[in-house]
């Protein structure tokens, strides 16, 4: 039986990241960006609220360089949260986790899983994820996606891609996973339309946080 395109394409993968990594581990191309401790307060209508911080078992795990966990409300009173996690450099074992299992090992159970595209101004639409999440008796609306030098990749697998080929051609590899989610509200779609309105205001401050 012929191996299928997927596990072939992983194989791949997981040759050039080798090589990369073998040939290439040394004066990686580090660049310069703002900490997430000068994040803004408020985003468009929506102002912080509190942040949290990870204790030392989730950093461990998390290895992250550089992360930010903070509440936004907009002027109803409706809350979102906001995660944004940096990781300078994605070798020697510092990987960005998915969320698609982060999620379910918190409790959260996915009740619908697909993709949103978001317009935003002065830049084409983006793709990313969308999720509906349920523990006990609430339901979270969260859209997420890999934030790769200026390009935005909803899926893990080409998010693999797309830092062994910056590995190659930039000696790069420092990305970003971004996540904003809510309580239901007011219906699924509703609070959807919220989040999007919210990642359009958002995305235009990421590119000082998270280089290009």
């Amino acid at each position: 039986m012929r191996p299928s395109p997927r596990l072939v394409l992983s194989c791949l993968l997981l040759l050039g990241a080798l090589l990369v990594l073998q040939f290439r581990s040394a004066g990686e191309a580090v660049p310069i960006r703002k900490p997430f401790e000068t994040f803004p307060e408020t985003v468009g209508v929506w102002r912080g609220q509190e942040e949290r911080l990870f204790n030392a078992d989730i950093l461990n795990t998390l290895r992250a360089d550089d992360y930010l966990m903070r509440r936004y409300s907009d002027p109803g009173g409706r809350s979102l949260w906001l995660y944004v996690g940096y990781w300078a450099t994605q070798r020697k074992g510092a990987q960005i986790h998915s969320p698609r299992n982060c999620l379910p090992a918190g409790g959260w159970e996915p009740i619908e899983a697909g993709r949103a595209t978001i317009p935003l101004q002065g830049h084409g639409p983006v793709t990313v994820n969308r999720y509906l999440i349920q523990k006990d008796r609430e339901m979270q609306v969260v859209l997420y996606w890999y934030q790769s030098q200026g390009r935005v990749v909803a899926g893990e697998l080409p998010a693999k891609i797309e830092m062994v080929r910056s590995a190659i051609l930039r000696n790069r590899t420092d990305g970003a996973l971004v996540r904003v989610s809510t309580s239901v509200s007011g219906g699924v779609e509703e609070t959807t339309a919220r989040l999007v309105a919210y990642v359009q205001a958002l995305y235009p401050v990421l590119g000082e946080y998270l280089p290009n």
